[in-house]
């Protein structure tokens, strides 16, 4: 079988010289800025020479979902959403929800 056509429950992430195993269940959310974009895992940030949309194409993974232009969540990290107030809250981090993707996320909600 080759290691390509099953998806990855982690990724490799340089550090200086060296690569880290990260799970993509630690993956808090993953943000644009400029020319990069920024991994926040539970307890650490890492820049990424990337746009976020070569990311999120290349990730494959159902979890991630767009919140905003510039931030992609992992949906199984998501505390707290606030649809009236816009924001999205991981654990201690809370970001902005574009409007455009209200739909989206309201879909990867199950509720009562």
């Amino acid at each position: 079988m080759n290691y390509f056509t099953k998806s990855p429950d982690h990724l490799f992430l340089r550090e200086g010289t060296t690569y880290v195993k990260i799970p993509l269940s630690e993956i808090e959310y993953i943000q644009a800025d400029g020319n990069y974009a920024y991994l926040q895992t539970g307890s650490k940030k890492f820049a990424i020479k990337r746009s976020l949309a070569s990311i999120a194409e290349e990730l494959h993974a159902p979890e991630f979902v767009r919140a905003s232009r510039g931030v992609l969540v992992n949906f199984t990290r998501v505390t707290k959403i606030s649809f009236a107030t816009g924001t999205i809250h991981l654990g201690d981090h809370e970001l902005k929800m574009g409007k455009a993707y209200h739909a989206e996320i309201k879909s990867r909600m199950p509720r009562l």
